[in-house]
């Protein structure tokens, strides 16, 4: 019957290349080590190493043996590295994966409301775009996601959480601040920000706005985050079609927005690692998202009395 400590001595002995080193590192003698590879070359029925002039060379099937114990001892690393993880941490705490611009607004009344149910419980948050988003769940290293959603992707549970309209953003000295609605026609000339290609579901639905023609969009500076495109706004760098829930941050910097005449919709969804076991308090965590999305408030801002059509 094969042993770990067997494969182990086997493992360094490939390694270090010698029974010595082995031994070193395994904190043995070096008979104990040429003990532990013979027997498990009898157990295996096959020869691990050739012996010529004192030295031990692999042999083909011992090379071929190698790699499968690789991959497992590979999967045993990453164990003991999750083990060490949560040593570290906290084994009660509560770990949230978090786009930027949700870490920023809906998160905090989330977390008040789950908070005022489980004090003291440890929070640890990671204000991540979605690609690490979907890194994060599928290595478990957090305990549950806010995002924008994204196509099915394997080891992720996805829930749908909430639809929000696109906003146009301006600065409030803008000519556009007037109007109650903008429309695509009303960029025509205007300096846009816009979203990065690789930002995918929000730069797709904003690409298909402007045709090829007339209403072809005049980009001046492309980003990736949400902030980012209102932080340029408030600079006067150009207006931008926005989620909107980043407005109410950036009112107080003379960024005004207004309903965005387009079928352009930003889907968020809360998701978590499929392993089809979830902790109390991800289950509570849960109910904090879903009591607060009801009543929140986007607080999109209103034309003024007497504002265009």
């Amino acid at each position: 019957m094969i042993r770990f400590r067997q494969i182990e001595a086997f493992r360094q002995l490939i390694m270090t290349g010698t029974s010595v080193g082995a031994a070193r590192v395994m904190h043995v003698t070096q008979p104990a080590i040429s003990r532990l590879i013979a027997d498990l070359e009898a157990d295996l029925g096959f020869s691990l190493f050739s012996r010529v002039g004192g030295r031990l060379n692999p042999t083909n099937a011992g090379l071929r043996f190698y790699k499968s114990v690789e991959e497992n001892f590979l999967g045993l690393e990453r164990l003991k590295q999750v083990a060490e993880i949560i040593r570290d941490e906290a084994s009660e705490g509560l770990t949230v994966a978090c786009l930027p611009v949700l870490a920023s607004t809906l998160l905090p009344p989330i977390l008040a409301d789950f908070v005022e149910r489980h004090p003291g419980v440890p929070i640890r948050v990671d204000s991540v775009k979605v690609p690490e988003v979907l890194t994060i769940l599928q290595n478990h290293k957090a305990d549950v996601a806010i995002s924008q959603a994204f196509a099915s992707v394997a080891g992720i549970e996805v829930e749908k959480l909430l639809h929000a309209r696109a906003q146009c953003a301006m600065p409030a000295s803008h000519r556009l601040a007037k109007k109650k609605l903008v429309r695509a026609q009303d960029l025509r000339g205007e300096r846009i920000i816009g979203w990065l290609p690789n930002s995918r579901q929000p730069y797709a639905a904003e690409q298909s706005l402007f045709a090829a023609g007339e209403d072809r969009a005049n980009y001046t500076i492309l980003t990736d985050t949400a902030h980012t495109r209102y932080a340029m706004v408030a600079g006067g760098l150009g207006v931008s079609i926005v989620e909107p829930f980043a407005a109410k941050v950036w009112r107080a910097h003379g960024v005004v927005v207004r309903p965005f005449e387009a079928a352009i919709e930003y889907e968020y969804v809360l998701s978590y690692p499929s392993s089809g076991i979830r902790s109390d308090l991800v289950a509570s965590f849960r109910e904090s998202v879903l009591r607060v999305v009801a009543t929140y408030s986007l607080d999109e801002a209103q034309a003024p009395t007497g504002a265009e059509a």
